[in-house]
């Protein structure tokens, strides 16, 4: 019987909990096994009435454009109904320091000669003849874009197609709500409506049903999707959380929104965010509002402080009408990750799996990406899931610790010293040995492909070199260039100088971020 059992079929997944993360998984698991004309295999989101979704995750990457068009979402469609807008990276103001305003870009788009030249050893050798530009300028067309607010394609670009590489800028609430719809609607996903009040196990320790109010849920495999709260593989499971704050501190921010002063100031083009003494704030623009917030630590500042901090930076933004302290936000959260998100036949996808801090926006590509590997490995039978599930606790295991050293390379750059917030999340003692031992090397080298050893690294070698050249002058390095050939950083000079044309071409040509909103939802 117990071997029987083990290998009978998987045909029921069922989600728990809505809001972005619920219904982005149940749409891919969805759209990927064909479910509603597939009646070998069911999908069935149960979201609580009782629980409000978290709705904060305003930002997403590039990858977000073939997740929507693979579920069947199209462009125009998405951006009219959760009022997005494109993001073609992250601009960071005031990182550096807190002489004058400093700032660099952390882009979408590939540094121009990536292949073909020596990008790093050219701009550690040139760089500081260039004192003007910065190193994703010199690099990429995106930062001249962001400056004047362009779009990152023209009007008769098709859907999902680029010019510069975007991802967008949403309202998280109404993202939730397109996915339910079209879940619902078009991918034959079932839903209930009901508040999980009891988990049912099996002989063998593994879920056999949810226990709701008014009615009972089986399936074979649970998807967490209950955010913080972790129903399943926190409270029931008691998958222990790895604490990741003795690096990283943040763990509250106060968020808001406020709307335009009027309907046709530009909106930005990359996610602004601007340190403070305690933190930073993010600063996301949509077509008919702003979504703000001050990251902070409860160990360094207190919440009244950080709100006094927060009505400043609006204050100071000529984009946006005067808002009201009662209208802000509180969120918390204990940055960390569960090393064991996948137990027995439950898996914690988005919040519930872990949570850092909302710096580079991960939480929704985290989402898009462990969707994505439960159904491309979704088990047949029982027999099945501990392979699968040691597989998968390994590879976002891996993600996470390279999430977190991102992170934490933001703060290790910075020679900030204005404050004990500052002073402690810029000691590179709390950071990992792996991040140590690389900024170590590229004292003395270029950062290299081969520095990464997976081909889906969620940073790459692109991310840390703009991140490290665009906080460090090339000057601070020690490098032997007399190892590169003048034919190669000839290759390279080349790439700088059309990626200077292409730059102007683009500014040209591309209409603003609003003007490309307006032509799509016309």
């Amino acid at each position: 019987m117990k071997e029987s059992h083990f290998q009978a079929p998987l045909t029921s997944i069922v989600v728990a909990g809505g809001g972005a993360a619920g219904w982005l998984t149940a749409a891919i698991l969805a759209a990927e096994h064909n479910i509603k004309n597939n009646d070998r295999v069911s999908v069935t989101l149960v979201e609580s009435p009782d629980v409000k979704i978290l709705g904060v995750g305003e930002g997403t990457w590039p990858t977000m454009r073939d997740t929507l068009r693979k579920i069947g979402i199209s462009e125009a469609d998405f951006i009219a109904s959760c009022d997005a807008s494109f993001k073609q990276g992250t601009r960071f103001v005031n990182w550096k320091s807190t002489e004058s305003e400093n700032v660099y870009d952390h882009p979408f788009s590939l540094p121009a000669g990536f292949f073909e030249g020596e990008v790093g050893a050219w701009w550690l050798s040139h760089g500081h003849k260039h004192q003007k530009s910065t190193f994703s300028e010199m690099f990429s067309t995106q930062s001249l874009l962001c400056n004047f607010s362009k779009a990152p394609k023209q009007v008769q670009t098709p859907p999902y197609a680029a010019v510069a590489n975007y991802g967008y800028h949403l309202d998280a609430h109404k993202f939730a709500e397109l996915l339910k719809t079209h879940c619902i609607e078009r991918l034959g996903v079932n839903y209930v409506n009901d508040h999980i009040e009891h988990i049912k196990e099996d002989a063998e320790g593994y879920i056999a049903s949810l226990q709701c109010k008014s009615q009972e849920i089986s399936g074979d495999l649970f998807v967490d999707c209950t955010g913080f709260s972790a129903t399943l593989i926190g409270k029931h499971f008691n998958s222990p959380i790895t604490d990741v704050s003795h690096g990283l501190k943040n763990n509250s921010a106060m968020a808001v929104q406020a709307g335009y002063v009027d309907e046709n100031v530009d909106i930005a083009s990359a996610t602004l965010s601007t340190a403070h003494e305690n933190g930073w704030i993010w600063d996301i623009g949509l077509p008919h509002r702003k979504g703000v917030g001050c990251v902070y630590s409860s160990e360094f500042t207190s919440d009244e402080k950080a709100a006094e901090t927060l009505k400043a930076y609006l204050t100071s933004c000529k984009k946006t009408k005067d808002v009201s302290e009662s209208d802000f936000r509180k969120i918390t959260f204990s940055p960390g990750y569960r090393k064991t998100a996948w137990v027995k036949n439950c898996v914690a996808v988005g919040t519930s799996a872990g949570f850092v801090e909302p710096l580079e926006a991960s939480a929704l590509v985290m989402v898009e990406m462990s969707a994505r590997f439960i159904s491309e490995h979704l088990p047949n039978h029982r027999e099945i899931m501990p392979s699968v599930s040691k597989r998968f606790n390994s590879n976002f295991t891996r993600r996470w610790e390279r999430i977190v050293d991102f992170l934490k390379l933001h703060y290790v750059l910075s020679v900030r010293k204005d404050s004990p917030y500052w002073r402690f999340m810029t000691n590179l003692d709390n950071a990992s040995e792996q991040l140590k031992d690389w900024l170590l090397e590229w004292q003395y080298r270029p950062i290299s492909l081969t520095d990464f050893c997976y081909a889906d690294e969620l940073f790459p070698a692109a991310s840390y070199m703009y991140v490290l050249y665009g906080m460090k002058a090339p000057e601070q390095f020690a490098i032997n260039f007399s190892r590169y050939s003048d034919s190669v950083m000839g290759q390279t000079l080349n790439a700088v100088k059309a990626n200077e044309k292409l730059s102007q071409k683009h500014i040209a040509a591309l209409p603003t971020n609003r003007e490309l909103i307006k032509a799509i939802r016309a």
